[in-house]
C-alpha cells in the first residue's frame, strides 16, 4: 500500500509537471505495468520502503552526497528525488549525474539505492595481505556522535577535550588491531621496536613521519588509498561508531577488560587482540600504545570544528595522538582523552592504526 501510495503522489507531481510544458497527457501511462519506467519506479520505491526501515550510510566523500550532510543515506535519495520533480529549483544544480552517464534521470536514483544497499556494514571484515602478512579491516558505518568529555567521561578531563560538540563522519574503514612488527617487518625490511618478543606485538618506536613513509609503500604495494584515522574518526571508531554503548574506555567501563595501562601491562605492550574487543570488534583502542592520527593539534580546535568530516587545524607544530599506552595512568586511555607530539619524534609507548576511505 505505501509503494502505491508513493507512487500515485509522483505520478500525479509527474503530470502536473508535464502538463506545465505542454505534453499530451493521453499519451501518458505511468501506471502501465509494462512501461519500463514504471517498472523503475515500483523497485525504486520499493527499495524506499526497506530503507525506511533501516538506516544505511556510506561513504560522503564524493558526489553521492547529494545534500552535503556527510553522509550517504536515504536523505540523499530524496534528494535527487526532488530534483527530478523539481528541475528548476536551485537545489537541481546541486550535484551532477552520479553514476557517470552524464545525464540526471531516474538511473542515479536505482544506482544510488543500489550502492547504499552494498555498503558494508558496520564490523564487516575486510583482510589484505602484503609479503604474505595478513591483516584486516573493520567497517565503520558513517554517522554522528558527541566528540569530547561527555558525562561518561568522568569529571577528571583536560580543557582540550572541551566543548563537547556534534560531529558527523562519512563511512571508512579502520585497522582491526594496530599495525603489528610482522607487517612493519614485510614491508620495511627491520624492525624499530623497544619490545620484540613477539612479532604479533603492536610495533611502536615510530614517528608520525615514519607511519607516512610505510603508507607510502603500503599504498603501493595494495594499490590502495590507506592513511592515518582523523581524530574525529579515531574517536568515532573508538567510541563503537554506531553501535556504541556510551562506554569509557573502548568497549567496556571496566578498562582491565580491554586495554592494557600501568597497572595490569607488566610495563611493556602485548599482543595485539589480546583483550576484548569494542562494539565494532576493535582491539586495543585504549590502551597498548598510544596511536597517531592524522590532525594537526590544537588544544582549543573543539571551539571551531566543523561538524562534518573534522581534519584538524590546517597547520601546527603537533600531530594528534590517541588512546594511551602500557603506561598510561587511569584517565589517559579514556575515549576522549587527547595528547600531541612532534612529528619527527619516536617513542616506545607510540604506534599506530590504518585507515581506508571508502
Amino acid at each position: 500500500n505505501l509503494v502505491s501510495y508513493l507512487m500515485y503522489f509522483v505520478n500525479l507531481h509527474y503530470r502536473l509537471w508535464l502538463n506545465a510544458r505542454g505534453v499530451n497527457l493521453n499519451s501518458i501511462h505511468c501506471f502501465n505495468l509494462s512501461n519500463p519506467i514504471t517498472l523503475s519506479m515500483k523497485k525504486f520505491f520499493s527499495f524506499i520502503v526497506l530503507l525506511s526501515m533501516v538506516a544505511f550510510t556510506t561513504s560522503a566523500q564524493n558526489s553521492k552526497d547529494v545534500n552535503a550532510d556527510g553522509l550517504v543515506d536515504i536523505g540523499d535519495v530524496t534528494s535527487i528525488i526532488d530534483c527530478l520533480l523539481n528541475p528548476s529549483s536551485a537545489d537541481s544544480y546541486r550535484f551532477i549525474s552520479i553514476n557517470g552517464d552524464s545525464i540526471m534521470d531516474v538511473t542515479d536514483v536505482s544506482f544510488l539505492i543500489d550502492f547504499i544497499l552494498s555498503a558494508p556494514t558496520s564490523g564487516t571484515i575486510q583482510s589484505f595481505t602484503v609479503n604474505g602478512v595478513t591483516f584486516e579491516m573493520v567497517a565503520v558505518e558513517g554517522g554522528t556522535f558527541t566528540m569530547g568529555a561527555t558525562p561518561e567521561q568522568g569529571t577528571y578531563y583536560n580543557n582540550s577535550e572541551r566543548p563537547t560538540h556534534q560531529v558527523t563522519v562519512s563511512s571508512f574503514w579502520i585497522g582491526k588491531t594496530e599495525v603489528t612488527q610482522q607487517l612493519w617487518i614485510a614491508l620495511m625490511g627491520s624492525n624499530p621496536s623497544y619490545f620484540h618478543s613477539s612479532n604479533l606485538q603492536p610495533v611502536e618506536h615510530v614517528s608520525w613521519n615514519d607511519c607516512q613513509e610505510f603508507i607510502t609503500k603500503l599504498n603501493e604495494a595494495t594499490g590502495k588509498t590507506f592513511r592515518l584515522p582523523t581524530e574525529a574518526e579515531w574517536e568515532f571508531a573508538a567510541r563503537g561508531g554506531n553501535k556504541s554503548q556510551g562506554y569509557k574506555f573502548s568497549g567496556s567501563n571496566n578498562d582491565d577488560d580491554v586495554a592494557w595501562y600501568d597497572s595490569n601491562s607488566g610495563g611493556k605492550t602485548h599482543p595485539v587482540a589480546s583483550k576484548a574487543p569494542n562494539e565494532l570488534g576493535i582491539y586495543d583502542m585504549s590502551g597498548n600504545l598510544f596511536e597517531w592520527c592524522n590532525d594537526w593539534y590544537n588544544s582549543s580546535y573543539y571551539s571551531s570544528s566543523p561538524k562534518v568530516n573534522p581534519t584538524g587545524p590546517e597547520s601546527g607544530t603537533m600531530r594528534v595522538m590517541r588512546g594511551g599506552d602500557w603506561s598510561s595512568a587511569y584517565l589517559q586511555h579514556r575515549v576522549a582523552f587527547r595528547d600531541r607530539w612532534f612529528p619527527d619524534e619516536s617513542n616506545f609507548k607510540w604506534g599506530f592504526r590504518l585507515c581506508l576511505s571508502e
